[in-house]
């Protein structure tokens, strides 16, 4: 992270509290709640110069004590996710085939820390439901900070790239933070990430790898690779797209191998927070900067390009780091945040914002604690596909500053939430929980799969026959990754619905298992609009039938009929959904397209609708078809069979006859 270098960090005495205090709070259900059931809610745990973790010159025992309760107080909170930085400077906090123990943990570069920090984190992650992203810098080699050119002294091994692979460190001596990094350009680097993040896949339980903004060097890059421009530049191509071009490479490189080893494992970058000054740049792909936005161009001095990533589906998500608040002149916190909501939607990736609670932590003006709380409102006000999100910079303030604490436990983070699924990945139907019991406080149940989760909710009886009541989130209980989780004070079979949901690897959810009641008989919906074999011009709206007793309904809307190829996936209360809130329709190519709906009926089981399909077409309405593909009122319109008469066809307008018929 750019921000993390401003000052020397003391570390303030550890706010721990108990797992039982913040995992459910009284709720009263509103009409509509203000909590989202699903939100990505992750701080950077900050390792390089032992920003959160661990403390300089700390034993082994004293290290994985504070880890674990860092970890808790995170939890208690209700943080579902952790950032955890594993690789600083080529170096590993994890058992590495291909880099030496970082020194960050003894003191000394390659030396065995006697524990696994990053096996460490995902175990006690999992323990409270909550998920372990490994957080790797992809090129940082060395800086000044970090002792200069080269690892002199204890930091000198034979190991070390500089030795094995001089020709792959470029060297940036004259910069005012001086540094070096792995060459982008040159092939063998690209290969070597790829295998780092494959070896900690191979070896970890990860649920997500992430990149921050380290790319390029901030301070721009001249002739430095000037022998991997004379090995690999082709001909003609200006050194600031080839360089762009290594990057998306790497980044494709590193997405690819995830899908080949566990597709289920969630990728995501945080670039800086301004993709580009340049409207050369912006017109080009078409898009509208943001108004009013002035700053650092990432595009042309890092080469740093996340609308290529985002273009090639090579990321999950997107966290540009937005470390500037609702008052900042030229980089609005307001202004950014929703543009960037909006640039995700279009490519059909998910956008967490990265914000600073290291500003806030060092009382840095207008980096209030009211300000943190409403940028995090207007996160969630951003969001129009329902995958709110966000990573704080970094993680004290959620472990130490108790004040920062019981006001976000108070508002934005009352309640727990599940991850966002990531939910265009084809993934098996999973069944109900079986067996589930409940022993004074403690409820079990049996599941076959040990590779799922579990959600766990609690309904207020007065309130369980609510439409929709499971989908909000002032029931969830928590997540767990056992079959079994103690049910907080005040929750009984007598006063509450309780229930059990199997969560995936990939965050989806499946129908939910209540406590005492009888199984009931699934329902499926009827789609209604558009109807089978329409051709529709974006934007429309898709319609179905409501189910009674149904909680939720998801639509699935891909490319193949056997929705292996699934553009994208929406959950829902709602009986219908407008193609307008998915920004990336608009840039599909025109063709035919096929949806279906899964009703989902708590203790019933989920069910899918008959697929229909649904022509795109830049055609502004439907046309008459050819007098030859006319015969006794059967029509075919836009050579798609309707198969029913003028009269029976669904409402809407046609052109028949050369005149309009409303129907």
């Amino acid at each position: 992270m750019k921000r993390m270098f401003n000052t020397v960090i003391t570390r303030p005495l550890l706010v721990v509290y108990t797992l039982t205090v913040t995992l459910f709070t009284p709720f009263s259900v509103s009409s509509q709640s203000s909590y989202p059931k699903r939100e990505m809610r992750s701080t950077w745990l900050t390792t390089v110069r032992n920003v959160d973790w661990p403390m300089k010159g700390a034993s082994a025992a004293s290290q994985k004590a504070d880890l674990v309760k860092m970890i808790d107080s995170l939890s208690t909170l209700n943080l579902n996710t952790v950032a955890f930085q594993v690789r600083c400077n080529a170096d590993a906090f994890y058992q590495s085939a291909y880099e030496p123990w970082s020194d960050l943990i003894t003191g000394t570069r390659g030396k065995d820390p006697g524990y696994d920090p990053l096996q460490l984190c995902i175990e006690e992650c999992h323990k409270r439901g909550m998920a372990c992203h490994a957080w790797l810098n992809p090129y940082r080699y060395n800086n000044a900070a970090g002792g200069g050119y080269g690892w002199s002294g204890k930091h000198d091994l034979p190991e070390n790239y500089e030795h094995t692979h001089p020709e792959w460190i470029l060297y940036f001596p004259n910069l005012g933070s001086p540094c070096a990094i792995m060459d982008p350009g040159n092939p063998e680097v690209m290969q070597r990430v790829k295998e780092v993040v494959g070896d900690i896949m191979s070896k970890y339980d990860i649920d997500g790898i992430i990149f921050d903004d380290y790319f390029y060097p901030y301070g721009g890059t001249t002739n430095q690779d000037s022998l991997s421009q004379r090995l690999y530049k082709p001909a003609g191509v200006a050194p600031s797209d080839w360089r762009r071009e290594n990057v998306l490479r790497m980044v494709q490189g590193v997405y690819d191998t995830i899908q080949a080893v566990k597709p289920y494992v969630t990728f995501g970058i945080s670039p800086f927070g301004i993709w580009t000054t340049s409207t050369a740049a912006a017109y080009k792909e078409g898009i509208t900067l943001p108004a009013g936005v002035s700053g650092g161009n990432m595009y042309a001095e890092i080469y740093c390009d996340p609308v290529s990533w985002m273009k090639a589906g090579a990321v999950d998500y997107i966290s540009p780091q937005l470390y500037w608040t609702t008052k900042h002149s030229g980089q609005r916190y307001d202004v950014l945040c929703p543009w960037w909501a909006d640039l995700a939607n279009r490519f059909g990736v998910q956008f967490y914002s990265s914000m600073s609670t290291d500003s806030y932590s060092r009382n840095v003006a207008n980096y209030s604690l009211q300000e943190m709380q409403t940028e995090t409102d207007i996160n969630r006000s951003s969001s129009k596909d329902g995958a709110f999100g966000f990573i704080f910079f970094n993680t004290k303030a959620f472990c130490y500053d108790s004040k920062f604490r019981k006001a976000f436990l108070a508002d934005q983070l009352r309640y727990p939430a599940l991850q966002p699924a990531i939910n265009w990945k084809p993934a098996p139907e999973r069944q109900m929980v079986q067996n589930l019991q409940l022993d004074g406080s403690v409820l079990t149940w049996e599941y076959a799969d040990t590779d799922v989760r579990f959600a766990v909710y609690a309904v207020p009886n007065r309130f369980s026959a609510r439409p929709g009541i499971y989908s909000m989130g002032d029931v969830l209980l928590g997540q767990t990754y056992t079959t079994t989780f103690t049910l907080p004070a005040g929750v009984t079979a007598a006063s509450h619905k309780i229930g059990v949901a199997v969560i995936d690897r990939y965050n989806n959810e499946y129908s939910l298992r209540l406590y005492g009641e009888q199984l009931g008989t699934p329902v499926a919906t009827t789609l209604v609009e558009p109807f089978d074999g329409a051709v529709r011009k974006l934007p429309f709206t898709f319609r179905w039938s409501r189910v009674a007793g149904a909680d939720s309904y998801i639509l699935q809307f891909a490319r193949d009929e056997a929705f292996q190829d699934i553009v994208f996936a929406q959950e829902m209360t709602d009986v219908e959904f407008s193609t307008a809130l998915r920004l990336n329709l608009s840039y599909l190519t025109h063709g035919t397209y096929y949806w279906r709906v899964k009703t989902r009926i708590p203790n019933a089981g989920d069910t899918w609708s008959e697929p229909f399909s649904v022509t795109l077409s830049a055609a502004d309405a439907l046309e008459e078809a050819t007098a030859g593909n006319k015969t006794k009122g059967v029509w075919t319109v836009m050579g798609t069979y309707l198969g029913s008469t003028v009269d029976n066809l669904p409402q809407g307008v046609y052109i028949i006859n050369g005149k309009k018929v409303l129907r």
